[in-house]
């Protein structure tokens, strides 16, 4: 009798436990069809302005300056709000939209259709590639997948799909490469590095998490970023424990704490924190 009590409430433990995550995912997908559709309205908008100042150019290209005069002013006065709107709307949608898609179970066929939506927030489907606008699209991408990799739990297939819309583009390797031999450069968005060394913690690469952690170490190191170099040591951390390495994982959590150590820790680097202090505890054991 004490057994099948046992079994009815425990069951009804995990019944109850089903129906939090499938009303949290619901929600999570309410929120990001909202989102979406203000987005694409506020995108459908930019387009179509776009596409009149283009052919106000075609219009004027014999003209001394195409992009002058009182039609291409007009189009300007109009098209400045609607790319602000577009630019404010675009970060709330992907966030929603990462956020879903990790809710989700993998089995579901919603996981996958999310899944694919997400490749093409990806920067190299933009028409302008290797530009600004290249690189702050995936910088957008890296802090939206960013809180998610905090979580433990996080799925190894999710992982290696975050390490491949993270790998650092070109101008990242020209960055680390111009550091390794102490040339001057402007400090980049490491944004999108910190994730890609995260994501490959989360997927068992621990290899290139760390040799991605040092380079940023090195870099917010040279430039004095104290925040940075708080959070990197962290992750450092986190990245020694789970590679058995106690030593090395109790050195940079012990620098990482002492740096401004009258700051509070935010509820992600919390996270980090435990997750390291448990994974140590394990290799005592």
């Amino acid at each position: 009798m004490k057994l099948f009590l046992g079994t009815f409430f425990l069951s009804l433990f995990f019944l109850a436990f089903s129906f939090g995550e499938t009303d949290t995912s619901q929600n999570s997908q309410k929120e990001l069809d909202q989102l979406r559709k203000e987005y694409l309205s506020d995108k459908a908008a930019l387009d179509q302005i776009n596409e009149t100042k283009d052919k106000i150019l075609e219009k004027n290209k014999d003209q001394k300056m195409p992009n002058s005069g009182p039609e291409w002013k007009k189009a300007l006065e109009v098209w400045l709000p609607l790319r602000q709107k577009e630019k404010a709307s675009y970060p709330k949608y992907l966030d929603a939209l990462v956020k879903a898609y990790c809710e989700l179970p993998q089995t579901d066929k919603k996981a996958e259709e999310l899944k694919k939506e997400i490749e093409q927030q990806h920067p190299e489907h933009s028409k302008n590639t290797l530009t600004v606008s290249y690189y702050e699209r995936h910088s957008l991408l890296a802090n939206a997948i960013m809180p998610h990799l905090y979580a433990k739990s996080l799925e190894k297939d999710r992982a290696d799909f975050f390490v491949k819309l993270l790998k650092p583009s070109f101008n990242t390797k020209m960055e680390d490469f111009l550091h390794f031999f102490r040339l001057p450069v402007e400090p980049l968005d490491w944004s999108v590095q910190t994730a890609y060394s995260l994501a490959n913690l989360r997927a068992g690469n621990l290899s290139t998490a760390r040799k991605e952690n040092k380079k940023l170490i090195k870099k917010a190191s040279k430039f004095d970023k104290i925040t940075e170099l708080k959070q990197l040591h962290l992750h450092r951390a986190l990245i020694e424990a789970h590679d058995g390495k106690e030593k090395e994982a109790k050195k940079y959590l012990a620098t990482a704490l002492e740096m401004n150590s009258t700051a509070a820790l935010d509820l992600n680097s919390q996270k980090l924190v435990k997750e390291t202090e448990r994974a140590l505890a394990k290799l005592k054991k």
